[in-house]
């Protein structure tokens, strides 16, 4: 915020201004979320989301009784300053910050009439909380008085998706200017909202008057919705043939995973392929017969006969691949990539590091002829290939950077799947979708995703990156969709059918 605050600045949009949109964003959140309370305790912080919170007292202060409790008397910001002189002026003193002043009136608050803004820290924290406030966060948490945020619960960092350590728990938090890292991903995800069951919940992002183009530049991390990715879906023309709308081939399935190979094909013909045609040596029982079943060429070598290259505008290679099959195709991916006409998906079996070190030549060529690849790990196969390509990144903490790295490494987009999936490209674009259910955690659903990915890459035109976010929104949105008439019994095969329906509700 610190830097976006400075762009605006010299964009001619002043930090006390910010300032004042800010609290105000949070009254307004405050009064319209908990129209009931009558009395408000607010945390301010030596910084400014410590300003953003005087504004906010000062706000509040005509409609409920308003306690201020402060880490310092002089904030460390001329705009904090700012903020607290006319909250003094407006006749509210605050009160130095103590803990026992926090648990005195945490005591006497009625939760249903009460609630608390946490404008402590914001966006600066990147180590644990200690000392003073350590126990005020675990003295909120403990009671049942309603926690708002002020952009970032206190005690996590807004970059990162795991906490440093131990933070508020908030009910609602207004993000200020744009949506933070964290907030996106579990586990930090859950300390933005819901703290207290039945009390209101939500994260709200306020537009406090920084400009779109610096917010742009500042945080380029894209999120997606349908709106967003509704342009980047590709049409049909009304004389339109199979060949016209892309085709899709997949080299997936082996014995022991045939279901695997008809779930892509199943996730490909749903999202829209002209052709579907299976490089396999057997059919699954359920396979649709719509899908041209093609056997490898039996020495290994590609194409194997019969599959045109207009019939592979794209390829999705990997899942159920066993690679101590005999006669895998994985043996000969070198070759695969080289031979292939389109644009490629690789998971699964096709992610195993020693052959995405092995075809790194081939993945660069892929991107320099401008049709990337697309790698769609989890976070699993994710930690292994940043751990054979000999990088260093946590996952779990840092899915966006670990995305990155993987980028950079491979000249790949990379989908980084999980609750909350990452989409970032090469050339530093980078988006998150946090459609989905928990019922996505099941068995076959990424092999629909696979699938997925390649009708939308193989359809003409289009951008990789923008086709692998809408792919990736699309199956969320399904799992969606499913979850509703199935809740967690759903099964992959249910998510297939219904990226169908979400597509036609999306393109009538």
């Amino acid at each position: 915020m610190a830097e976006a605050d400075g762009r605006a600045a010299a964009a001619g949009v002043g930090v006390d201004a910010l300032m004042d949109a800010a609290g105000k964003a949070v009254a307004g959140v405050v009064r319209e979320r908990f129209p009931s309370a009558r009395e408000a305790l607010v945390l301010c912080g030596p910084g400014n989301n410590g300003g953003d919170g005087y504004v906010a007292a000062r706000e509040l202060a005509g409609a409920m009784a308003v306690t201020v409790l402060e880490v310092t008397d002089s904030p460390g910001t001329p705009a904090a300053r700012g903020a607290r002189a006319s909250l003094v002026a407006s006749g509210v003193s605050p009160a130095p910050l103590q803990l026992e002043a926090v648990a005195r009136w945490l005591v006497a608050a009625d939760p249903g009439g009460a609630v608390v803004v946490d404008a402590l820290l914001g966006c600066g924290l990147k180590r644990p909380l200690e000392g003073l406030l350590l126990g005020v966060a675990r003295a909120l948490n403990a009671e049942e008085v309603p926690v708002v945020a002020v952009d970032v619960p206190t005690g996590v960092d807004a970059d990162r998706a795991v906490p440093p350590g131990e933070h508020v728990r908030a009910d609602v938090t207004v993000q200020l200017a744009g949506a933070k890292v964290a907030s996106a991903f579990h586990p930090a995800r859950a300390a933005f909202s819901g703290a207290r069951p039945g009390c209101p919940a939500g994260v709200v992002v306020a537009d406090i008057g920084i400009p779109q183009d610096v917010l742009a530049d500042v945080s380029p991390t894209l999120w997606l919705d349908a709106q967003a990715v509704l342009p980047w879906l590709p049409t049909r023309a009304p004389d339109a043939h199979k060949y016209s709308v892309g085709t899709v081939a997949v080299v997936a399935g082996s014995r022991r995973y045939l279901g695997a190979a008809e779930l892509v094909c199943r996730g490909a013909w749903r999202a829209g392929a002209g052709l579907v045609t299976l490089v396999g040596v057997e059919r699954h029982p359920s396979a649709w017969p719509e899908t041209v079943l093609t056997p490898p060429a039996g020495d290994g070598s590609w194409p194997p006969p019969g599959l045109a290259p207009r019939a592979a505008q794209a390829l999705v290679i990997g899942p159920g691949l066993d690679p101590e099959e005999a006669g895998s195709p994985l043996a000969g991916l070198a070759a695969l990539l080289a031979w292939a006409p389109g644009r490629v998906v690789l998971d699964a079996g096709a992610l195993a590091p020693d052959l995405i070190g092995r075809t790194r030549d081939g993945l660069r060529r892929l991107a320099e002829r401008g049709a990337p690849a697309v790698l769609t790990p989890h976070a699993g196969e994710a930690a292994r290939l940043l751990a054979g390509l000999g990088l260093e990144a946590d996952v779990r903490a840092d899915p966006l950077g670990a995305a990155r790295a993987l980028c950079d490494a491979t000249a790949a987009v990379v989908v980084l799947k999980g609750a909350t999936t990452v989409v970032a490209a090469p050339d530093g674009r980078q988006a998150v979708s946090d459609a989905g259910h928990p019922g996505l955690a099941s068995g076959g659903t990424g092999d629909v995703l696979a699938g997925a990915l390649g009708a939308l890459l193989a359809a003409p035109g289009g951008d990789v990156f923008e086709r692998a976010c809408a792919a990736v929104h699309l199956h969320g949105l399904a799992g969606e969709r499913a979850a509703r008439a199935l809740g967690v019994g759903l099964v992959a095969s249910d998510v297939a059918d219904a990226i169908a329906r979400v597509r036609a509700e999306l393109l009538p």
